[in-house]
């Protein structure tokens, strides 16, 4: 809420404390609701709740076996209310703020949203109005639904800019958080709610390494048992001896997502099939031949 709108000097006062929301089309650059001179007046007085989380099961039913098998579980969409509050001039300028808020929030295209009552976090979401709900020919209150796409909350940073996303409810720690490595043996704590899968669950997921090593290059989270190694390009001779290529590197090796890339170009056909997964909580890792800084970047899920 802007100090000039509530309070001393203000125009009138609020029965409550007005909530800002913001929202973005990628989850960087954000507009206020309180950026747009036509939005003047209106207030969001309930944003939304805490949110339960809606989990779709996929079951396989086995042969004369009583019940079902769980093959995988997913987050399915879910819907988010906010409550609006306008009181203008007259009728027309009631129309237009009503009008305001639709054009600001009503699109075709998805976009991030967060609330100033839970700032850390973001919702991917699509927006529906409500008919507004007029107490007198100047004010109205209206109810908005959003439908979270995701299904999750995701942080607006990541874990290299941790100390803004850390806040209420985004299980903040005591202890100092680093994702910043220069040894070798070294443990990542996702905060998340649910485990970061950028190969079947899509999960943004980049870990730079920025050095050199002399061959056969290891990256093993021991909590999981999942590793990735540059084993360098297999050949097979004419006589069905397979030989491995020069595994050797300097310079920025890079997973982004499931695509591996050495300085820039893909690399993915020195590596073999290897994926890497994050556990909610402390994840131990090991990388065996290499020096050099190690740089995990990621945003964290929550259920909520």
């Amino acid at each position: 809420m802007k100090p000039r709108n509530v309070g001393i000097g203000a125009k009138k006062y609020l029965p409550s404390d007005p909530i800002e929301f913001s929202i973005s089309k990628n989850g960087k650059e954000w507009t206020s609701c309180f950026d747009i001179p036509d939005l003047d007046g209106v207030y969001c007085y309930r944003a939304p709740d805490v949110q339960p989380a809606v989990q779709s099961d996929n079951l396989k039913k086995v042969g004369l076996q009583d019940g079902s098998r769980l093959l995988s579980t997913s987050y399915s969409t879910r819907e988010m209310k906010m409550e609006m509050y306008f009181e203008g001039l007259n009728e027309s300028d009631a129309m237009l703020a009503y009008d305001a808020l639709q054009r600001f929030l009503v699109s075709r295209n998805a976009y991030w949203i967060c609330f100033a009552n839970w700032a850390q976090r973001m919702y991917y979401v699509r927006a529906k109005l409500a008919a507004p709900t007029f107490t007198n020919e100047k004010t109205w209150i209206c109810e908005v639904t959003f439908t979270d796409l995701l299904g999750l909350s995701r942080s607006i940073g990541t874990s290299l800019d941790y100390e803004d996303t850390n806040g209420f409810g985004n299980k903040t720690t005591v202890d100092t958080l680093q994702y910043t490595f220069t040894t070798n043996s070294f443990k990542v704590n996702n905060l998340s709610d649910t485990i970061i899968d950028p190969e079947r669950r899509g999960h943004p997921f980049k870990l730079t390494l920025d050095g050199n090593s002399s061959g056969n290059m290891k990256i093993t989270n021991k909590t999981t048992g999942e590793y990735i190694s540059r084993v360098g390009t297999i050949t097979t001779s004419k006589d069905g001896k397979k030989q491995q290529g020069n595994s050797s590197f300097n310079g920025k090796f890079v997973i982004d997502g499931v695509r591996i890339t050495l300085n820039g170009k893909s690399d993915q056909m020195q590596c073999d099939d290897g994926v890497l997964t994050l556990q909610p909580g402390i994840n131990e890792f090991q990388i065996d031949n290499f020096s050099g800084k190690v740089t995990f970047d990621f945003p964290f899920w929550w259920l909520s």
